[in-house]
């Protein structure tokens, strides 16, 4: 660690932070879309790849039923750039039209309360933020970019997933592979997630990429298009989450795909996509450690823990990104995790300057890219580092421990991250005590404060509302 010196610079630099945010606000935003009246139980998708026009033609059936206790009309789903040629219910066609990117589709037999039912929708797919394509590889991170979806946060579902490539590609896809098969000419692969996910979380990567395998925390390793210098950091990664979380690796595998681009990505079912600029100069070069160990982690916080609203993603890319951030330090010194904070400290202070600034539970969304980007990412890892700060280094990990065993397959709330710190420390602490490292300063009353101003947007000195967030 570092010496006193250092440990007051740490002090100065959570300070400096804090009043930071307290110099500008934030103002509380207008809520969120309404809730959709149906839930998806199971997605069944084909995909069929032609890279040299750089298109998928899709089908997918959902099996779907209604949550509300009037007929339902009409269902509203998530398709990007998605061309829908038909919508049918058995052989009958349903009317649909776009709406930007969603698609409403208008059910030529209302939904009723308890009933489930299926629809078949044909499309195709081209490119976008969220399928890219290679002579030699195509990839897709966001679900709605390659299948119609409902992507709202508190969905899960489960996924069948066939793949349809040239015989010398290798494929990867949220959850396990199942089958391989010929057909017409390409190889089949078919991918089955029984664990039910959100479907931001869905993806898959197909390419000419060579392949490596290891095993590390008897979790199964699987590389494809890099070589195995990955090995050895992505297990002291999963080492270190496991120790950190009080969790091992949820679940029996995990495979990095090393591709074309700028993808960083981790899909459900223990599949990341990663830049293959990142597998160069791992041992030496701390932010490409960062990103794997930022990815990896969102294994834990963001799919194992998933969150109830898009408002706060916060609680997927701001821990993560601090948990990456002291990997660092206990990979590469004190240094390296003070550089850490201040990166995304200089990056969070552009965002201020630039007016983009905004509370971390954001309720102004309508898709998850309105919720997502910098914000929750680096303002959430500047939050997390001052309340880190305040409570001390035990306290902080203790709680965050506590917040993972109590939320571990449920969707989780800004709310219920604050219960967990706040259980742990007094109203009010007495006799000014000051000192070491895990004699934290918190107390009930400021740590409030804290949420108020960087979670909530409520300024200083508001007292309005506050006890209802509680």
């Amino acid at each position: 660690m570092r010496t006193t010196g250092g440990r007051r610079y740490i002090s100065s630099l959570a300070l400096r932070i804090a009043v930071s945010v307290a110099a500008t606000g934030c103002i509380a935003l207008a809520a969120a879309p309404a809730p959709r009246l149906y839930t998806v139980e199971h997605y069944d998708v084909a995909l069929q790849s032609d890279l040299s026009r750089r298109r998928l033609a899709g089908e997918a059936t959902l099996r779907f039923h209604s949550l509300s206790d009037e007929p339902v009309t009409a269902l509203e789903l998530d398709a990007g750039g998605l061309e829908i040629s038909s919508v049918e219910e058995g052989k009958i066609p349903q009317w649909f039209e776009r709406q930007g990117e969603m698609l409403v589709i208008a059910l030529a037999k209302p939904l009723y309360p308890r009933e489930s039912r299926s629809l078949s929708l044909r499309y195709q797919a081209g490119p976008s933020a969220g399928l890219a394509f290679f002579p030699d590889q195509v990839y897709g991170s966001a679900a709605s970019a390659w299948m119609p979806c409902n992507d709202r946060p508190g969905e899960r579902a489960t996924l069948s997933l066939s793949l349809a490539v040239p015989a010398d590609f290798r494929s990867a896809a949220s959850g396990r592979l199942i089958a391989t098969r010929s057909a017409g000419g390409q190889s089949v692969a078919d991918w089955q997630l029984d664990s039910p996910a959100t479907p931001s979380f869905y993806g898959f990567a197909l390419g000419t990429f060579p392949e490596k395998t290891s095993t590390a925390e008897g979790v199964r390793l699987r590389v494809l298009g890099v070589g195995p210098e990955v090995f050895e950091p992505t297990t002291a990664a999963i080492r270190y989450l496991a120790e950190r979380t009080g969790k091992p690796y949820p679940g029996p595998a995990y495979t990095q795909v090393f591709v074309h681009g700028d993808a960083a990505r981790s899909l459900a079912g223990g599949v990341a996509l990663l830049p293959e600029t990142c597998a160069q100069g791992l041992s030496k070069e701390p932010e490409k450690l960062w990103l794997l160990a930022r990815v990896l982690a969102s294994q834990w916080y963001g799919i194992g823990i998933a969150v109830k609203d898009w408002s706060d993603l916060w609680l997927s890319e701001g821990v993560s990104g601090f948990v990456a951030d002291a990997f660092l330090g206990q990979r590469f010194g004190a240094e390296a995790y003070e550089r850490g904070i201040l990166r995304s400290r200089q990056i969070y202070d552009r965002l201020r300057a630039a007016g983009k600034d905004r509370p971390l539970s954001y309720t102004e969304w309508t898709t998850r890219q309105d919720a997502g980007g910098d914000i929750p990412l680096h303002k959430g890892v500047c939050f997390l580092y001052v309340v880190h700060e305040l409570v001390g280094e035990t306290v902080f990990w203790e709680r965050l421990r506590v917040y993972t065993d109590a939320e571990w397959s449920e969707p989780a709330s800004s709310e219920d991250l604050q219960n967990v710190f706040r259980g742990a420390i007094p109203e009010q602490r007495k006799g000014g005590q000051r000192g070491g490292r895990d004699r934290g300063k918190a107390t009930a009353k400021n740590l409030g404060s804290l949420f108020d101003l960087w979670v909530y947007g409520i300024p200083p000195d508001t007292s309005s509302n506050k006890e209802s967030r509680r």
